[in-house]
Order: C-alpha cells, then structure tokens, then sequence
C-alpha cells in the first residue's frame, strides 16, 4: 500500500528552483544520479518541506536544454541521445523520502507546466533495471513508447514513457508555484 503524506503536509512546490534551494537540491540530485556540473534553475522543479527543507527535486529538458547541464568531455561524447519529442521530458526524480507523494506531486506539476507552456505531454525515459521507476511511472499512467540502447553504453535497456499533458482528479491550482491540492 502506497502511502501519501505529502498531500497532508504544509510544502510547495516551486520552478525554477530557488537560488536559496539550488545547493540542497544539487546535492540530492548528485546523490540519486552523480554528476559534478552545474544546473538550469529554469529547468528544475523542487518540493520544500514545511520547515524549508529541500523533499525532492525533478529535472526538466526540451529542445534547449536540461536541468543538469552535462559535460562536453569523454562522457558528453559517449552520451546517446533518445528520438527527439514534442513532449517536456523529465530527465529524472530524486526525492529525499521515498513513497510520500513527493515524486507524484512532481509529476503532478509538470503536467502543469508541460500544459502552460503547450507541450502535448511528459516523457521519461528510465533504464530497464530500475524497476521502482518503471512501477512508479506505470502507476501515474505513463505508456511504454518503446525501448533501446541510449544515455550512456553501460545503461543497457532504457524505456521511454509517455503520457498526456492531462492533470489527475489531484490538479493543480491556476498559480504554477502552488503545490497540488
């Protein structure tokens, strides 16, 4: 049974990212993902806790960049790109507490955003062994698009996911920096 406190908690949900919350949220993001570049606050999104704490952060990417900006070095030159899309892709999730309805309150708003800024809907694309991701993605409606070989050669199988820009029964209000009611 999957728990959902963070409806219940006092917290926001902001983009872009706060300059005051970029460092906590660059820190849990290299913890999930490594990385040791720099990031886009204009294309990250951030939960904060009621007491300011940073509860997760989820990275964002269309045709003119992403979140983290990767590096031009040997991995930006092995690096595989997946087909290009129409839609906002989330380049990746990482919560400080997981199965609390933070990631889904994430997602939850980048439809609000994929809407606002007229993106037919959100991809993510997910290596094949991480199957908590997989679930967690299936469970917020997200279809298969398909399969293959891209992010880096040791990734192996990554799947693309997909669905409609649409919010759930849980919306958002009108002010995209207002967390899910």
């Amino acid at each position: 049974m999957m728990r959902n406190t963070w409806q219940g908690r006092q917290g926001r949900i902001l983009s872009p990212v706060p300059d005051a919350t970029l460092s906590a949220a660059a820190a849990l993001w290299r913890g999930h993902f490594g990385g040791k570049n720099r990031f886009d606050p204009a294309r990250g999104v951030v939960a904060i806790g009621a007491e300011g704490q940073v509860m997760g952060v989820m990275g964002l990417r269309d045709g003119k960049g992403g979140f983290y900006c990767g590096g031009d070095g040997l991995l930006g030159r092995l690096y595989r790109p997946a087909p290009p899309t129409r839609d906002l892709v989330i380049d990746g999730i990482a919560v400080s507490e997981r199965r609390i309805g933070v990631g889904q309150a994430l997602v939850e708003y980048a439809c609000k955003i994929a809407e606002n800024r007229h993106f037919p809907g959100l991809r993510a694309e997910v290596r094949g062994s991480n199957h908590g991701a997989l679930v967690f993605y299936d469970r917020l409606g997200f279809m298969s698009q398909g399969a293959g070989r891209y992010g880096l050669p040791w990734w192996g199988q990554v799947h693309i996911l997909r669905r409609d820009a649409v919010l759930t029964d849980a919306g958002l209000t009108e002010d995209t920096r207002d967390p899910p009611q």
